[in-house]
């Protein structure tokens, strides 16, 4: 081989479709696991320790087979829940393993880089295999027989143009994210004057046309469409929050209920209170004049929530994603900025955070050492891997907006960790 890898050839010839693409990295990893195979038979070398390392690098070669393997399977429209039943784990393990290796070849434009892994030219390493397995199989072009778009001008061309296109909405994507930090100090300069609205629907919008942004990347980077879906998602999210006012589930308004619910709760007895949630919330119903008893059920999460955390914040209850909103509502009661989209992303980032801290087993210190250091990726890494994976992208997100925002978000959270949860359970995970 050695006309490979030639500067006229790193000069990047038109690439097969996205699929076909994976295939000869596959395939040329095959080559090079049968032949450095083959001549590990025949290796003389008497060094001690030779024959493991010349085992191990068959190994490597072995390990990179199966990334390969999974960047093929997503290519040709397999799941992650058929990737996983291939693997013998489940969807999220499967998914946790390999979403790395995929984003890589998504990264690199889905195609082979033709730097030390066989001629960049797809023609001509597809010939070159085709040499290879012919002389040692005899069948004649094996390896170009796996690859329709070779011989399919419009095939390559459609994969280039989806190329094209997806570096178009990219460099969109980060334009659109500084438009944000533009529209976000317009709207934060207008608090209080006749322009916020008008100012906070700028805002919102460059959100939604970023949530279209990776909606399409979804379309024309299939292999990674639940991560660009899930962005889009988070996207349209924090639209709503901007323009809707909308504060998240789990930390209702409080027009004064909650005190008496909590005054009514501390008045139980210990017995009453080891009732289930329902049978609490009905009897703290019949003693408070005015009060229904759906007033009741949307209050009592936080108020047992703050009560438990006036003793001991249990961070090892927050691998459950629920418990962590809850526990996240309970901190922010009395801290919460007073506006919705404050208190939205507080909320967010909060109860994200100790979900991130129970799954790593960590204790209050560390937690609010990742709120001082937003750019540590530990929590986010966790987040991916998580019961919610979603919640990742979400605090990139946020970690990502305009630093004022988040510098102040995360000031406040640290202040509410140093007052409120002096006492910690850690986590035994």
């Amino acid at each position: 081989m050695t006309e490979a890898n030639t500067p006229a050839e790193r000069e990047r010839p038109p690439a097969l479709a996205p699929a076909d693409e994976a295939m000869l990295a596959l395939t040329q990893t095959l080559r090079e696991i049968s032949d450095t195979a083959l001549y590990d038979v025949a290796f003389g070398d008497d060094d001690p320790g030779s024959l493991l390392r010349r085992a191990l690098s068959l190994q490597d070669l072995a390990a990179q087979l199966v990334d390969r393997a999974a960047v093929a399977e997503r290519e040709r429209g397999a799941s992650w829940t058929d990737i996983g039943d291939a693997a013998g784990s489940s969807r999220q393990a499967a998914h946790e393993r390999w979403t790395t290796t995929v984003g890589a070849w998504v990264l690199m434009e889905r195609r082979r880089t033709g730097i030390g892994r066989g001629p960049a030219d797809p023609a001509t390493h597809a010939r070159y295999l085709d040499e290879w397995y012919e002389d040692r199989v005899g069948e004649r072009r094996a390896v170009s027989a796996l690859l329709p778009s070779l011989d399919d001008e419009a095939a390559r061309a459609e994969g280039d143009a989806r190329r094209a296109e997806a570096r178009q909405l990219h460099d969109r994507a980060e334009e659109l994210r500084r438009e944000i930090d533009v529209a976000y100090t317009a709207a934060f300069d207008a608090t209080g004057t006749p322009a916020a609205e008008e100012k906070r629907e700028v805002w919102a919008a460059k959100h939604l046309a970023r949530a279209d942004v990776y909606e399409r990347l979804a379309v024309v980077e299939e292999p990674v469409a639940p991560e660009h879906r899930r962005r889009a998602a988070t996207q349209r999210s924090i639209a709503q929050d901007i323009a809707g006012g909308r504060a998240p589930e789990g930390l209702p308004a409080d027009d004064g209920t909650r005190q008496q619910v909590r005054a009514a709760y501390l008045a139980l007895t210990d017995t009453e209170r080891r009732g289930s949630k329902p049978a609490v919330a009905a009897l703290l119903a019949e003693r408070l004049d005015g009060v229904d008893a759906a007033s009741v059920r949307k209050h009592l999460d936080a108020v047992i929530a703050a009560e438990r955390m006036s003793y001991v914040l249990d961070i090892a209850a927050c691998s459950d994603p629920d418990t962590a909103q809850a526990t996240a509502t309970s901190l922010l009661q009395d801290y919460a900025p007073n506006t919705d989209f404050w208190q939205s992303m507080s909320h967010r980032i909060l109860s994200r955070y100790l979900l991130a801290a129970a799954l790593d087993g960590a204790d209050a210190a560390t937690l609010r050492t990742w709120l001082a250091h937003p750019d540590d990726r530990r929590p986010v890494e966790l987040l991916r891997a998580g019961p919610v994976p979603q919640w990742a992208d979400e605090c990139e997100e946020i970690l990502s907006s305009n630093r004022r925002t988040r510098d102040n978000v995360l000031h406040t959270l640290q202040s509410v960790l140093q007052t409120h949860a002096p006492q910690t359970k850690r986590s035994s995970r």
